[in-house]
């Protein structure tokens, strides 16, 4: 079985279900992305680096991932903090709106509590830029040189720029940090809206030219109902979006395609098949309200659509 690495930061999901009504649960964009990725291709081993509180809402979590699925060995136990909280509400348009209350997250100390050694040898790596952003520069800096340290044992470095303006001293410091993730990465996962605000690129061509000069072999740029457009290995393809018959909820969509595509790309699947098989499963998702949906139900879908 191979072994997979996701690391972030999952929070305490609190969503509106109406006059004054919300419902908890989990997530966070490499959680999500994890979870998707499983739920899609259960041969592979997907591990999530993250830390958590030793209270009752982080034990909470712990059984929530091993539900899913997901080994927990590098789930690692802050002593002093806990999770990070967000709540979410969504429009008739199904666009939504968050709060945040992530200052004392147990998540922003991954990189102390880390033990580099517990990694082992994996099959890959996937980080965000939210991953990088939570943490201090010091820890950044630790974290990107465990990814050049996999990176030279052959590990799949595979890198999300998921640009959160609220999380960065100043877009020339998230543009510094991102630049230096994409130059490890072997695939990544840029949007033409997080360009557009984080390096003012005006189209897709700009944004594709930016990321291929930083080393990047596998890009898969995501444009929303436009499509994706991939650059791989000298080749440019066009995968058409899937097509929603009714947007209920917008949240984790391109984290649910992230999990997608790779669940399809280490199940042997060439570029353009897995970034159709992704479109599908992030269609399902935003067709169904809160950034994790229903197990069971996903389950008869994805059999449906299987790799």
């Amino acid at each position: 079985m191979a072994q997979h690495i996701i690391v972030g930061e999952c929070m305490v999901e609190m969503s509106s279900r109406g006059q004054q009504l919300y419902y908890q649960t989990f997530a966070g964009d490499t959680y999500n992305t994890a979870v998707y990725f499983k739920r899609c291709n259960s041969v592979e081993e997907v591990k999530y680096l993250t830390a958590i509180g030793n209270d009752d809402i982080s034990q909470g979590l712990l059984e929530q991932m091993q539900h899913e699925g997901l080994a927990t060995d590098l789930t690692l136990r802050s002593p002093d903090k806990t999770l990070g909280l967000y709540m979410i509400n969504t429009d008739e348009k199904g666009e939504r709106s968050f709060a945040y209350w992530r200052s004392d997250s147990a998540a922003k100390q991954i990189m102390s509590l880390l033990d580099p050694a517990s990694l082992g040898q994996p099959k890959s790596f996937f980080l965000s830029g939210i991953s990088l952003a939570i943490v201090c520069d010091q820890d950044k800096q630790a974290l990107l040189d465990l990814a050049t340290t996999l990176k030279q044992q052959g590990c799949c470095i595979i890198f999300d720029p998921n640009y959160r303006p609220q999380l960065w001293q100043s877009a020339e410091h998230a543009r510094v940090w991102t630049d230096k993730a994409y130059t490890l990465a072997d695939i990544a996962f840029p949007g033409c809206d997080d360009h557009k605000t984080l390096y003012g690129h005006a189209n897709l061509t700009e944004v594709q030219q930016h990321v291929a000069a930083l080393g990047v072999h596998e890009i898969v740029i995501k444009n929303g109902e436009h499509g994706i457009q991939i650059f791989s290995q000298g080749q440019h393809c066009i995968v058409p979006a899937h097509k929603v018959t009714t947007v209920v909820d917008t949240t984790a969509a391109g984290d649910a395609f992230n999990g997608g595509y790779l669940a399809a790309r280490f199940a042997g699947q060439n570029e353009q098949s897995a970034a159709g098989f992704a479109a599908k499963i992030a269609a399902y998702v935003i067709g169904h309200r809160g950034a994790i949906v229903d197990k069971a139900e996903m389950s008869t879908f994805i059999e449906a659509n299987s790799l």
